[in-house]
């Protein structure tokens, strides 16, 4: 294994800045998924995705609960640091107002893809919010209250969501009855989808 101090300008790892870091990282994984033995690239590409799903679906979840707690200023001044700030953008999480819009163009995306099916069923798709990778949609019309349409529009709404947006994490729908504010984020309700594994 190559010492890290011999291969960065930066001296002892600890002293690289932080952007360098995903520079670097991001240098790597573009040289091992390109490996002239294709078993070698498959099983870094493999890696690679297990980590960011493990990164994305703890982090997720870490920030949900910040949030349940009020944490809104918190996450605000996270957001403002340097290293925190593009640690959870890298995500989509947090308070970063760029995440933010790529999410909403990649969410809207997705569910104008659907609506044409949505509304040859007599029903239609309502985005409610989208907030650390979790969207929030409505079934109105036709899809609202009927478990088998709105099921299967959900399974397209999140199959669409995974194309368009690297860092959706799960789909839930909204009842038109107004919630009462949760205590403590929900129980995820779907596992982790590796690309590769979608069968496992």
């Amino acid at each position: 294994m190559s010492d890290l101090t011999e291969e960065l300008p930066y001296g002892p790892a600890e002293d690289i800045p932080y952007v360098e870091v995903l520079r670097r990282i991001g240098e790597l994984a573009d040289e091992l998924t390109n490996h002239p033995d294709p078993q070698v690239a498959e099983k870094v590409g493999d890696l690679l995705d297990w980590v960011d799903a493990f990164h994305r679906d703890g982090l997720g979840r870490l920030v949900e609960m910040i949030r349940a707690w009020r944490g809104e200023i918190f996450l605000e001044s996270v957001a403002s640091d340097e290293i925190t700030g593009m640690f959870l953008g890298a995500y989509g999480l947090g308070e970063d107002p760029e995440s933010a819009a790529m999410a909403m163009e990649a969410v809207t995306a997705a569910l104008d893809e659907l609506r044409p099916y949505a509304e040859s069923h007599g029903g239609s798709i309502e985005l409610d919010s989208i907030t650390d990778g979790v969207v929030k949609v409505r079934m109105l019309g036709s899809c609202d209250g009927c478990p088998s349409s709105s099921a299967t529009l959900s399974q397209g709404v999140e199959e669409a969501l995974r194309r368009h947006w690297s860092n959706f994490r799960r789909l839930e729908l909204v009842d038109e009855v107004a919630e009462a504010p949760a205590e403590a984020p929900p129980a995820p309700t779907t596992f982790l989808h590796i690309r590769g594994h979608e069968g496992a």
